[in-house]
């Protein structure tokens, strides 16, 4: 689903806009968004996340219309009460309406994202480089860039078996349960 704004909204007022924004999460993450006021901890998770979309649109100068941060299907965070859905975050460019997807860096709590690509061998969605900044995703998407992949893009249990983009775990007999 295309969340971004349409070309005759971009100009539209607040309401429009708000309206427009609101029928995306409802109908991208209609649990999340239906729900956020069911609790102060369902209400933290939203608010954390409207922050995760302030942070990431200024970062990548996109306008926040265009950023939707879900639940990831793949991913949970460990916390004091447990394991909960981690974030996906979605930019949709509004020219090409290419969807580019991120994860939480965590080496960079709240500064920095990983850019789910398609590894260059085996085609599985990956971890593949660190973003920060709109310099960075330009350096990944330049052909002429020399950005080092992510360590995270290497992980063997990302890919398809027989990849050689991936690296092997290694294991000592003292690791064997």
């Amino acid at each position: 689903m295309t969340t971004t704004t349409p070309p005759g909204l971009a100009a539209a007022g607040l309401e429009a806009r708000a309206v427009h924004t609101a029928r995306a999460y409802s109908a991208t993450d209609p649990h999340g968004f239906h729900r956020r006021h069911d609790s102060p901890e369902e209400w933290n998770r939203w608010a954390r996340r409207a922050r995760v979309t302030r942070t990431i649109a200024t970062a990548l100068q996109v306008p926040t219309d265009d950023v939707l941060v879900t639940d990831d299907p793949h991913r949970t965070y460990r916390t004091r009460t447990g394991e909960v859905p981690g974030d996906l975050i979605t930019i949709t460019d509004p020219l090409t309406g290419r969807a580019w997807r991120f994860i939480p860096d965590f080496t960079t709590p709240g500064e920095g994202w990983l850019l789910l690509d398609r590894c260059p061998d085996c085609e599985a969605e990956i971890p593949a480089t660190r973003i920060a900044t709109l310099a960075d995703l330009g350096e990944y998407l330049d052909p002429d860039g020399d950005i080092w992949p992510a360590d995270e893009a290497r992980d063997e249990a990302l890919h398809r078996p027989g990849c050689a983009f991936a690296v092997p775990t290694i294991t000592t007999p003292g690791d064997q349960p």
